[in-house]
């Protein structure tokens, strides 16, 4: 019989671990599931992000699809409008994020089948036109209220909240990805970490795996009149980034767009949130640029 010292035996167990774990992990790809930042921002004489690792991605205004109809509830858009966006997203090939946001999708149930039937054309339109695009709407779903999302899961607000969710599976199930709306309303990091992780918890409850990305903005939203146009604090920033990263499948970083002149504004290359996303966009697992510019459609 073959004797075993004390070193050996340690050696041949190290050995049989690695064989384990080489069977069960060997085929394992590293990153399956690389965290996308998309440039959806709007300042003018702005550089080529891409270079930066930051991709591009079409985001389709309400005001693209025919002038003034989205004034009137009722009203779809213009059907050939409609079509012609499509076409020009499809010779692009990104990702299109769709943003109406006028219809109702909370209130009784025949206000909310309506406006679902609304989004559905349209996105059938949009499809019909451009197939093989990955379409998604801003900000919904699910349904971006603050205050209900931060309750607890248990409470009546928050089960009102996801109740109202219920009642747009299906556009959850028409929809190729989630682009849940994270901005900022009031300098709060944890109440803004709550809203944002019940957003995307909602977003994958309805998703059936299908990816998150979210909005962000490093402004404060124009409904806190006292913050509102603000750039985020930088800590505050990055807190956002790297919370979207723990959650999300990605970010869509929008802004750019001067409220108080109504048109882009200029592009600062040494602004203190620009800082924070080249910093951020060196950190790992961050799939590296793929197309050359972003383009917004209004």
């Amino acid at each position: 019989m073959r004797s075993f010292t004390k070193g050996s035996v340690a050696a041949g167990l190290a050995i049989c671990a690695v064989f384990i774990l080489s069977q069960t992990y060997g085929q394992v790809p590293a990153n399956p599931k690389p965290f996308l930042v998309f440039d959806a921002t709007l300042y003018a004489n702005k550089p080529d992000l891409s270079t930066y690792g930051l991709q591009p991605i079409t985001l389709a205004y309400a005001g693209s699809f025919g002038l003034d109809w989205y004034k009137y509830p009722d009203r779809l858009p213009e059907l050939e409008a409609v079509q012609a966006v499509a076409r020009d997203a499809q010779q692009k090939g990104h990702r299109v994020v769709l943003d109406i946001e006028h219809w109702p999708l909370e209130g009784t149930p025949t206000l909310v089948q309506d406006s679902l039937a609304k989004y559905l054309r349209v996105l059938t339109w949009f499809r019909d036109a451009a197939p093989g695009l990955s379409l998604g709407y801003y900000g919904a779903p699910p349904l971006h209220d603050y205050w209900r999302a931060i309750e607890d899961g248990a409470s009546p607000a928050r089960r009102s909240w996801m109740t109202a969710n219920d009642q747009t599976r299906s556009l959850a199930g028409a929809v190729d990805a989630f682009y849940p709306s994270l901005y900022t309303f009031y300098p709060d990091q944890a109440g803004w970490k709550k809203y944002a992780i019940a957003q995307i918890e909602e977003a994958r409850r309805h998703g059936d795996g299908k990816p998150v990305y979210v909005f962000l903005w490093a402004q404060y939203h124009d409904s806190n009149k006292d913050l509102k146009g603000q750039y985020l604090p930088e800590d505050f920033w990055l807190f956002e980034l790297k919370t979207a990263k723990q959650y999300a499948d990605g970010i869509v970083i929008w802004g750019g767009w001067d409220v108080m002149t109504n048109r882009p504004a200029k592009w600062d290359e040494n602004a203190a949130w620009w800082k924070v996303t080249k910093e951020f966009m060196k950190s790992g697992d961050l799939k590296p640029p793929a197309a050359p510019t972003s383009v917004t459609i209004r």
